[in-house]
């Protein structure tokens, strides 16, 4: 399946945005895991500066020290990770994203337009990590499922800016979070 994103071209901040949601909607599966395995709150932590990068997109301030600290708190998950071991792979793949992520938050002014390509690409790779079959609004596969929301994402983002990304995010995040609750 092609990337839906590839011949999207747009604004460093839609961008950002739309890594932002990527990491978030994964991130629905990840609270889950990592409050499973005791580690809620370094999730919480990087949780925050994915959501202080989001709320930058819409013209607030971002507040570097949550950046940082999040940061940190994915570079424990990554190295520390002890959860469920079928998805244990998955969990640092998210983790992984979310550093990711937060690294072109962090950049900023630095970053190309084109960085979510990036990002989803690697969403896509982490959904692959889903240790089971599954059948998510009719998608047969987790990664399946995950391309249709980055297609989403970026129509959602092009008719309804960033209020619209975001009302497709927690629907989207809590089918992640369910289907996490069910192996966890």
């Amino acid at each position: 399946m092609s990337d839906p994103s590839s011949s999207d071209v747009l604004d460093g901040m839609s961008s950002r945005a739309l890594s932002c949601v990527a990491a978030l909607r994964i991130g629905g599966a990840l609270y889950i895991l990592a409050e499973a395995a005791g580690q809620g709150d370094l999730y919480y932590q990087a949780d925050a500066g994915v959501r202080a990068g989001l709320r930058s997109c819409e013209g607030r301030r971002l507040n570097a020290d949550v950046v940082r600290i999040a940061k940190k708190a994915c570079r424990r998950l990554i190295a520390e990770f002890s959860g469920v071991e079928r998805t244990v792979q998955f969990a640092r793949g998210g983790f992984e994203l979310l550093e990711s992520v937060l690294d072109l938050i962090e950049a900023e002014a630095g970053e190309t337009s084109e960085s979510y390509i990036t990002v989803f690409q690697k969403a896509f790779e982490v959904a692959s990590l889903w240790p089971e079959a599954v059948d998510l609004d009719g998608h047969v596969s987790l990664q399946e499922f995950e391309r249709s929301c980055q297609r989403e994402s970026v129509n959602q983002l092009r008719t309804g800016g960033i209020p619209g990304l975001r009302g497709v995010l927690g629907p989207r995040e809590l089918i992640y979070r369910d289907l996490a609750r069910v192996i966890s």
